[in-house]
């Protein structure tokens, strides 16, 4: 038996790809809800700089290109899912403003004030939901935002306090 206390690194990379690369999102949420989420930001142009961080195979970053003229990075850990993001974007023509990078939430690549949005619908909990708002708030310029979910299958004593 597994350890209560493993993260998401300590699973088969494999395994998960396989089965959660054959839906469109790998957390909680809709495209109704990613839109509904969205109409409280405002300032957001075509100049903007979006990240989804936990973006999986990008449902919501698809949702986020539909409703935004800004440039959208997706980011998540397995290569899998980025390629998907990545074709679906193409589908969808907009791959000139929304690509999908393989990265660690854990380890952004981003400079302080450089983002305009830090999204992350139920992907924030894989490193804590403090921890991720504490560690993340220094990407956001200011007057910018950031909208996270917690995944709905944690505990209270891992929301934030």
């Amino acid at each position: 038996m597994k350890d209560e206390g493993q993260s998401i690194h300590d699973f088969d990379y494999e395994l998960i790809c396989e089965y959660f690369s054959s839906i469109e999102r790998q957390g909680p949420g809709s495209p109704e809800v990613t839109k509904k989420a969205l109409s409280f930001i405002d300032n957001l142009t075509s100049e903007s700089q979006i990240v989804d961080i936990g973006c999986g195979t990008g449902g919501q970053t698809m949702a986020l290109a539909e409703h935004t003229s800004g440039h959208i990075t997706g980011i998540d850990l397995f290569p899998t899912f980025i390629d998907l993001l990545n074709n679906n974007a193409r589908k969808l023509n907009v791959q000139n403003r929304v690509r999908g990078i393989v990265g660690s939430m854990e380890e952004l690549l981003f400079q302080r004030e450089e983002l305009d949005l830090i999204w992350s619908e139920g992907a924030i909990y894989n490193i804590g939901f403090e921890r991720g708002i504490n560690e993340w708030h220094k990407f956001i310029k200011q007057g910018g935002y950031l909208a996270v979910s917690k995944h709905p299958g944690l505990q209270k004593s891992d929301q934030l306090k």
